[in-house]
């Protein structure tokens, strides 16, 4: 076969792809809706921590964290380190650019809903920050910031997080946050949307893949699951449903207090041949040098195994994505939601900017890196990286044997393309 003809059939391919999925060069800026059969994993960036939305294959969606924080009180606290800009601007609060976004990239015959909301833990840039000022919600119930914001605007349907009902690991947490505003609203925020507009919750179960499911068309994805993977301090063992303990609360406890972090919960999905990992905050260090942390990336790692894509545990802060970890599950892509000047921190983009174990460079996707931040890694390292700033969409195409990677801007109210990577084609078949 000649140049030309390769060359013919290459572009015949290409453009069969690009049409057949919508991704029209010519109309970049416009973010082609789902269908029936994508995977989309949306990194919604405000600038004041997590937050992801997913539109499952049938339609089903669901919601991973919602943060919020003051700013001016972190950079205070945390000097000399800088905090990222409210985006798009700070004309509305964090919780009603995520609700805003969400109402924007719904399947288009459903009203704006959340299948599942799954709280990776307690900390503000992942749930919300409540103040004495932070304003009530139109039923009186609670306050608004982060989650509730969210929650307030798009109806919730199944509020998943690591402690429900009892709040009681490493310790009661109900007295031991008793005087934390954002803690006891989210539980006034669960109480009445139980009450009221017939929401459940749950405790994230580690081990099930039962429990978070397709709503609507499970029999047309049987290739489609979720996995628990970890919440607190309960692993899957590999096998089942059966799970074991990668640490003990008098071990996590110091003095009576103890950090959030390590508690985190942690999924996996699957469709098809793509696999994607997310876990919160969860650590990969712990001893003096790292106190409040446990290592508990190493165990998941065994079960989690090789994947394609992933969020970076902890913003890319250095306690976590350590090399164990990142060897094992060996990802394509990675997104890093990162607000502050520290992330990632020095360490981890060097074991980014090695090739997995597929011989593939990482492809890494920031939502947004620092000026300082830039100039402390190198320009050669920044360079590396596949984006700076903005949302990120992954979207996987029907049977999971394909994805893209958009990068849509984050300074814009409406959803804007800024470029397209891909296609990547999933070519390893692994087991869920």
């Amino acid at each position: 076969m000649n140049k030309t003809i390769k060359l013919q059939l290459l572009l015949f391919f290409t453009l069969g792809v690009l049409t057949a999925y919508g991704q029209d060069k010519s109309d970049i800026k416009r973010l082609q809706p789902w269908t029936n059969g994508m995977l989309d994993i949306h990194f919604i960036n405000t600038g004041r921590g997590n937050a992801s939305f997913m539109v499952f294959p049938d339609g089903t969606t669901m919601l991973i964290d919602a943060g919020d924080m003051n700013a001016a009180e972190s950079e205070k606290a945390n000097f000399p380190l800088k905090i990222s800009p409210a985006l798009p601007n700070a004309s509305l609060r964090p919780g009603q650019w995520i609700a805003a976004y969400i109402k924007q990239v719904m399947p288009r015959e459903r009203e704006p809903t959340i299948d599942y909301a799954l709280i990776t833990h307690f900390h503000s840039d992942h749930y919300g920050n409540i103040e004495n000022g932070s304003p009530l919600s139109s039923n009186g119930a609670y306050r608004l910031s982060g989650l509730t914001d969210v929650g307030d605007q798009v109806p919730i349907k199944n509020m998943l997080d690591r402690g429900y009902p009892d709040y009681n690991y490493p310790l009661d947490l109900k007295k031991y946050y008793q005087n934390n505003l954002t803690f006891t609203n989210y539980l006034a925020f669960v109480t009445y949307q139980q009450t009221k507009n017939g929401m459940k919750a749950a405790r994230l179960v580690a081990g099930s893949d039962q429990q978070i499911k397709l709503k609507f068309n499970q029999q047309l994805y049987p290739n489609f699951a979720v996995r628990n993977i970890k919440s607190n301090n309960m692993i899957w063992f590999g096998k089942g449903e059966k799970v074991h303990s990668c640490f003990t609360k008098e071990q996590l406890l110091e003095n009576g207090k103890f950090n959030e972090n390590p508690l985190s919960n942690a999924i996996k999905i699957t469709y098809g041949p793509f696999t994607y990992y997310t876990g919160g905050d969860n650590t990969g260090y712990e001893g003096d040098r790292y106190p409040g942390r446990k290592d508990v990336e190493t165990p998941m790692a065994k079960v989690i195994g090789k994947i394609e894509a992933m969020t970076l545990d902890h913003h890319g802060n250095r306690d976590a994505t350590n090399n164990a970890f990142l060897k094992m599950l060996s990802p394509r892509t990675v997104v890093e939601q990162s607000w502050c000047s520290d992330q990632p921190g020095q360490e981890l983009a060097f074991r980014l900017t090695d090739k997995n174990s597929s011989g593939d460079s990482i492809q890494v996707f920031n939502t947004y890196m620092q000026p300082e931040t830039k100039a402390y890694l190198g320009f050669w390292i920044a360079q590396s990286f596949k984006s700076l700033e903005g949302h990120i969409l992954i979207r996987v195409m029907n049977g999971g044997k394909t994805y893209w990677v958009y990068l849509l801007n984050d300074r814009s109210a409406t959803i804007k393309v800024l470029k397209i990577f891909g296609p990547y084609i999933v070519n390893k078949t692994i087991k869920n």
